[in-house]
């Protein structure tokens, strides 16, 4: 039972966590400082229609937040220019776009540089973008509206432009230098969701002044270099990758809450949670204050921190402490099995083969994540449409995957305890587990050894603590005062492990899941000493528990007209041949016979026939055609509507109106100019097989069709295309 109080006290601890980094009640109208509901009308008036890049409500909203700054006394201009995707992809389509980013200006009174606040004012076709990022857009209004008329440095508000079809805005204004020189510090806002906290996710190389500031200005920092680190390594872009390609020094921010509102109709205005945005506007305002008055050239010294959050701290301190810290806790980890073992609680082939073994439910618990919405998908089929892998109402099914993953590790240790294995070998071995886990972290991901090395270092002493207080011979430590001592060691694992196992939800089941199950199942390793006593009736009550609220998740999270199911929905039309597809499942109504899916769609997307529409592919007129030893250098102009492009079997050196674009397998450019585009390729010798396509994103030019009235269709689209070879 002591056990158990302590455990409760944990998830006490953990919750105090999750809350302190919870968003603050929206401020009223006449509030002094940022006001959400003051920002909030900022949203309705920019988040009235779907504004993707050269659409006429595109133009309306630049227009509107021109006369906006311009009240607000900022000196504006529209930067337009042809923007590109900022990497190179060799195996895909690159975008391309003419894009026209506001660059509203505030001069300093001695600028030591340019504090940029950015956010892109387009939004996808599918949705009118009041998260995604309308929120960046209504904070960086209010933040000027609050902001003193006199500050140090030059203050630009940028709002940018293509931002969801490929970064392109950002890409432009850097490359061609729309700013100037100069040290200049961004803080860009985003939104992956409609709530949440504003996790500031990542920030420049070498920024550690710049973060310092950050944890010392804002009144609700939520960061972790742990996460940024893992964000090196994925593919998940924002404004800030153009950012930093130009050298500025950059923070990005974002909301990750509701992710099954992401990039739909429903991310209005009505979704929108004010709390966030009060949370993001007091952070920019606080920031962009403290950035107003530094000496920007001193905010990046080549030097990291790392940092995270605990309950009423942001804990900060320069990475070369890390490996010490994190060897360290491999240290107190290592002690406490020699002084077990002299208690002859443990042998050291028994710890071995527990630190092992302990690897089982970590990579259990992945299990688990990775099958779980595949699972829901199973009963739910309509779950396979959600964009993020993550339903309307998830809290169920997280609590769900938490539980199983709890019974999977009780299950575990009551199995291998008594075989050979004691419950102190078990418990030890885990806490080396975590140990070596801070180390290897250490090494080999700079900024996310935190996690772990703390929980390890804190957990052993605990235990160490935990065994000088009670010394009954042969025995695990009970006593109230040996449990008090476990628990505050594993306080720190409380904060750091569950509450990352938590945060890490809101990215969803799938995604989020996979860093919340095996998170989870780490912390679960450190406290078995608590549940020494443990025996199978526990895994089983907690795999019942389990189940019972998958199937209340399977109860409560129903499609409705408030919760619309989810599809990616596309038509492709041969005009050469006249042949037409859907992919499939199709909206209701449409239906058709088996069509060579690949032909229209490319490699594992199933699709059915469907009858041809008035559509057009793009004109494509060679204007030169050159070979050499080398290769074949081809000059067209490329002409249609909508979004137009070229695709080459094998892929091409790409210029697209004299920008070097590099090797791709296509381009495509949004919204081109009625003369069309010239696009130079550079192609093996002999011919080459190309198609041209033109996109759109009406789906109702298509004979017959007729969207199910509970469906949300994710970028839709509709595609032209003809084969030729030149």
């Amino acid at each position: 039972m002591r056990g158990y109080i302590a455990l409760a006290c944990l998830a006490v601890l953990a919750a105090l966590t999750v809350w302190d980094v919870a968003p603050p009640a929206p401020a009223g109208a006449g509030a002094a400082g940022f006001s959400a509901e003051r920002a909030f009308r900022h949203v309705e008036a920019v988040a009235k229609a779907p504004r993707p890049t050269g659409s006429a409500e595109n133009d309306r909203v630049r227009e509107h937040l021109l006369a906006e700054l311009r009240e607000l006394g900022f000196e504006t201009r529209v930067h337009e220019a042809v923007g590109k995707f900022p990497r190179e992809l060799a195996d895909d389509v690159i975008p391309l776009a003419r894009t026209r980013n506001i660059i509203a200006v505030r001069p300093g009174t001695a600028p030591t540089g340019k504090v940029v606040l950015a956010g892109h004012y387009d939004s996808v076709h599918a949705g009118p973008g009041a998260a995604d990022d309308g929120i960046a857009v209504a904070t960086m209004l209010e933040t000027a509206s609050r902001l003193p008329r006199a500050l140090k440095n030059d203050l630009v508000l940028l709002f940018t432009d293509g931002e969801e079809v490929g970064l392109l805005g950002a890409e432009a204004l850097t490359r061609e230098r729309a700013l100037g020189d100069g040290p200049v510090v961004v803080v860009n806002n985003e939104a992956r969701g409609v709530t949440g906290p504003v996790l500031t996710f990542r920030a420049s190389a070498g920024s550690a002044p710049l973060m310092s500031l950050y944890g010392s200005a804002v009144p609700h920092p939520a960061a972790d270099s742990g996460f940024a680190a893992i964000m090196k390594m994925l593919p998940n872009d924002t404004d800030f990758t153009a950012f930093t390609q130009a050298n500025w020094l950059a923070l990005d921010s974002a909301i990750v809450g509701g992710g099954a509102y992401y990039h739909t109709p429903l991310d209005d205005p009505a979704h929108l949670d004010r709390g966030s945005l009060q949370q993001m506007g007091e952070n920019t305002l606080a920031l962009a204050t403290a950035l107003g008055a530094a000496d920007l050239a001193t905010l990046r010294n080549g030097q990291e921190l790392v940092y995270f959050n605990v309950p009423g701290l942001f804990v900060r301190y320069p990475a070369w402490l890390e490996l010490p810290v994190a060897l360290l806790g491999l240290v107190a980890a290592g002690l406490l099995v020699v002084v077990l073992r002299r208690r002859a609680l443990l042998s050291l082939p028994a710890t071995a083969a527990a630190a092992g073994l302990a690897l089982l439910p970590v990579a259990g618990a992945a299990g688990l994540a990775a099958g779980f919405m595949p699972l829901l998908e199973l009963i739910r089929p309509e779950y396979a449409g959600m964009l993020l892998g993550d339903p309307y109402r998830p809290g169920l099914y997280q609590a769900a995957l938490l539980v199983a993953t709890a019974a999977l590790v009780a299950g575990w240790f009551v199995l291998l305890r008594g075989r050979r294995l004691t419950a102190a070998a078990l418990g030890a071995g885990g806490v080396v587990v975590v140990a070596l886990l801070g180390v290897l972290s250490a090494l080999f991901l700079p900024g996310g050894s935190h996690p772990y090395a703390w929980p390890a270092l804190a957990a052993a002493l605990g235990w160490l603590a935990a065994l000088r207080l009670d010394r009954t011979p042969g025995a695990l430590p009970s006593s109230w005062p040996a449990v008090a001592a476990l628990t505050l060691g594993l306080a720190p694992g409380a904060v750091l492990l569950v509450g990352s196992a938590l945060s890490g939800l809101g990215l969803g089941l799938v995604m989020g899941g996979l860093v919340a199950a095996p998170t989870f199942a780490l912390f679960l390793l450190l406290v078995t000493p608590l549940l020494a006593t443990a025996r199978w009736p526990v895994p089983a009550l907690a795999a019942v528990v389990a189940l019972a609220l998958t199937g209340g998740g399977l109860a409560v999270d129903r499609f409705d007209v408030a919760h619309p199911r989810q599809q990616h929905l596309a038509y492709a039309l041969d005009t050469a041949t006249g042949k037409a597809a859907w992919s499939v499942p199709p909206a209701e109504g449409v239906a058709g016979g088996p069509v060579d899916a690949e032909h229209f769609f490319g490699r594992d997307t199933p699709a059915i026939a469907a009858p041809p529409a008035p559509l057009a592919a793009p004109e494509i007129k060679v204007l030169a055609d050159e070979s050499a030893a080398a290769g074949r250098t081809v000059r067209v102009r490329l002409s249609g509507r909508n979004e137009i492009g070229l695709e080459v079997t094998g892929g091409a050196e790409f210029t697209v109106e004299g920008i070097r674009v590099g090797r791709a397998r296509g381009v495509a450019f949004l919204n081109p100019p009625p003369e069309g585009v010239e696009v130079t390729l550079v192609l093996k010798p002999g011919p080459a097989k190309v198609r041209g396509f033109s996109q759109g994103f009406d789906l109702s030019v298509v004979p017959g069709y007729r969207p199910a009235p509970d469906l949300v269709n994710l970028h839709p689209s509709a595609t032209a295309f003809r084969d030729l070879s030149l």
